[in-house]
């Protein structure tokens, strides 16, 4: 007669392996630990899907608003709502919070006296963070060895999804990594806006970036020269060694004037620009510490990857006395714009679908031209064609400020005549080059087409006929 073997599998502290589940098999005995790998697996498989093919931010609801209360002053509320977080958590908030600002000052005295610097600011930022918890619930009796006491006769039965709502401090110098472990007191409470939304501000730099590339009706910029300018924007982050630190900025500067896109090769150059970003950029901007290929610097802190962001709060101070400081009954504003978010695929079906067939109804646009004779001088201000016949005498040609034309294009054309056209920049601004404020039309038929860029304060050459 056989019996059950006393060697049964045991509950470990390690985390388990969520890559791998269990081989079942004929008379295998299986105990706590089975159960457990085999929850990791497939609740490991659903984050990771979520993580990586989904994206992280708000699913729906979570408005972050502020009101004043009569007796206790300024207060942050957050509506119900779910997240995704980074990690590929889904975060339910069941019920509407709030947090009152000026508790929170005065409990985190040391973390504000450290925010408000010298000379001492009249207001301080806070971050509204939701992050993922679970929680241990239903105790039950557990069977096991005599004489112990109450409390060990009863063990949860269940670990239920919770959430946590912070009020965070941006760190004194802020750089993109986490802090390197949790604060261990109110001084110690300085984080990092970007910590846990990485890639997030990866996403909208690249998508900014490659927005910026003139789309025209001349030749492509060769696609080998394209990519590779792609890789030139992100710098230091191919570096090799690779950086130990995240650096302060994904795509650095704008794109060269040298690239531009012909309009029929749009389809192909933008997914030559995806493959590169799935295969080379992501994976340097994104964090991970769970699942396939983790990617994280030694400065991150992991508990952040569970994290997501819902707002920033600008929030005004009075002194009270050295040191200390209360918010006044004012207004506390509320900007979401780094918000990360996601929109359900029903939505962006229709969205779409909606957009292409207005699109299709849109009568094509008309530039708008002007007709100018020599001697001439004019500061451009709408103007998107300018033709120049210089016969009777030169033009010169003021171009407006890249600060409130980003993106704007403007063609200039020397028709007839033998006088020059000039053309200049605003104060402070170039044309193409650092210290070129100038150009010229020397010769008849000549043509250049410009582009502004408010970053880098410049109007780039992408036509020069």
């Amino acid at each position: 007669m056989s019996c059950f073997s006393s060697a049964t599998n045991t509950t470990t502290t390690t985390a388990p392996d969520p890559s791998k589940h269990v081989n079942y098999t004929v008379g295998m005995v299986l105990g706590v630990d089975d159960l457990t790998q085999e929850f990791a697996y497939l609740s490991g498989r659903d984050q990771w899907m979520a993580r990586d093919l989904i994206g992280y931010g708000t699913v729906r609801g979570l408005k972050v608003a502020t009101e004043i209360d009569s007796v206790k002053g300024p207060r942050v509320i957050v509506d119900p709502g779910v997240a995704v977080s980074p990690s590929g958590q889904m975060i339910c908030v069941p019920s509407a919070q709030c947090a009152y600002l000026r508790d929170w000052v005065v409990e985190h005295a040391a973390g504000v006296k450290s925010a408000v610097g010298s000379p001492v600011a009249s207001s301080i930022t806070l971050y509204v963070v939701l992050c993922y918890r679970d929680c241990p619930v239903d105790n039950v009796p557990i069977a096991g060895e005599p004489c112990r006491s109450e409390d060990q006769l009863m063990s949860p039965s269940r670990v239920k999804d919770d959430f946590c709502l912070e009020l965070r401090l941006p760190k004194v110098n802020p750089v993109l990594s986490s802090p390197p472990s949790p604060p261990s007191s109110p001084a110690e409470l300085m984080f990092d806006s970007r910590a846990f939304q990485r890639e997030e501000d990866a996403i909208r730099d690249f998508v900014d970036w490659f927005a910026r590339i003139p789309v025209s009706s001349g030749p492509s910029t060769p696609l080998d020269q394209f990519l590779n300018a792609i890789r030139d924007g992100a710098q230091g982050w191919f570096s090799s060694p690779p950086p130990s630190s995240p650096l302060s900025d994904f795509m650095f500067g704008s794109p060269p004037g040298f690239l531009q896109i012909n309009s029929a090769d749009l389809c192909r150059y933008a997914s030559a620009a995806m493959r590169l970003w799935v295969t080379e950029l992501r994976p340097k901007w994104i964090v991970r510490w769970h699942g396939c290929a983790q990617s994280h610097f030694a400065t991150d802190n992991g508990a952040d990857e569970d994290c997501v962001l819902l707002a920033e709060l600008t929030v005004p101070l009075d002194p009270v006395s050295p040191g200390t400081w209360t918010v006044p009954n004012v207004k506390v504003k509320v900007d979401d714009n780094a918000r990360p978010y996601l929109v359900h695929l029903r939505m962006l079906q229709e969205w779409l679908m909606c957009v292409s067939r207005s699109a299709s109804q849109i009568a094509p646009a008309t530039l708008k031209l002007v007709n100018l004779d020599g001697p001439a001088a004019r500061n451009l201000t709408d103007e998107q064609c300018v033709i120049c016949n210089t016969g009777s005498g030169g033009i010169k040609l003021a171009l407006p400020s890249t600060t409130t034309n980003d993106g704007r294009v403007i063609v200039i054309k020397r028709n007839t005549g033998g006088n020059a056209v000039d053309i200049s920049a605003a104060a402070t601004e170039n044309i193409e080059a650092q210290n070129q404020t100038t150009i010229s039309l020397n010769a008849q038929g000549k043509s250049v087409t410009l582009v502004a860029n408010a970053k880098a304060k410049m109007w780039h050459v992408i036509a020069n006929n």
